[in-house]
């Protein structure tokens, strides 16, 4: 899930939750929000760049690095650490909170994309939409996305080879082919 659809559904929970929890929700949503920082810190030691702009475009690309490589602060190790010391520490149960609130977002939101990339495979008989390939670097990319809180709706999706989807990837754009076609409904 994109950041900014975090830090919108961070800053909507600790607002629903401040009248019973007060200032104390600030916590929560740091932890929840913060925890992406390791995604920073992944780009700033591999690629030794402090650019926060480049950060973005990079974990924008088509083959941005496998999440198990870039989610330290997600992994379980890191939640159990912060897990054990809010038992001890009062203030650190809210961050525990936002951080486990987070990666539970992660795990619905990366669970429904892989359904909905088996479905756009299927729908698109495992063949490129932009120039017809059919090899195993055929992918779903997201064609279109709403500003804000991602979109599970198939029509959204089209298959795309490695070429096309680093194509489609690009900044600006790049065409050497025809214009991308959405596909919609199922097949």
């Amino acid at each position: 899930m994109r950041v900014r659809d975090h830090m919108l559904l961070s800053t909507v929970g600790a607002a629903l939750l401040y009248p019973w929890f007060g200032r104390r929700v600030a916590a929560g949503w740091a932890g929840s929000v913060l925890i992406d920082a390791d995604h920073y810190l992944w780009f700033v030691a591999n690629e030794r760049r402090l650019d926060p702009v480049a950060a973005v475009e990079f974990f924008n690309e088509s083959q941005p690095p496998p999440a198990t490589s870039v989610r330290w602060f997600h992994s379980p190790v890191a939640l159990s650490i912060v897990g054990a010391l809010s038992l001890k520490s009062r203030a650190l149960r809210p961050v525990f909170l936002g951080m486990a609130a987070h990666v539970a977002l992660d795990t619905y939101h990366d669970a429904r994309m892989e359904r909905v990339r088996k479905q756009v495979l299927r729908r698109d008989t495992y063949t490129c939409q932009e120039c017809g390939a059919r090899d195993d670097t055929v992918t779903a990319h997201t064609a279109r996305q709403p500003a804000l809180l991602p979109s599970y709706r198939l029509s959204n999706y089209v298959t795309l080879c490695g070429d096309c989807h680093a194509d489609a990837h690009a900044s600006p754009p790049r065409r050497r082919r025809t214009a991308l076609r959405v596909v919609g409904g199922g097949r």
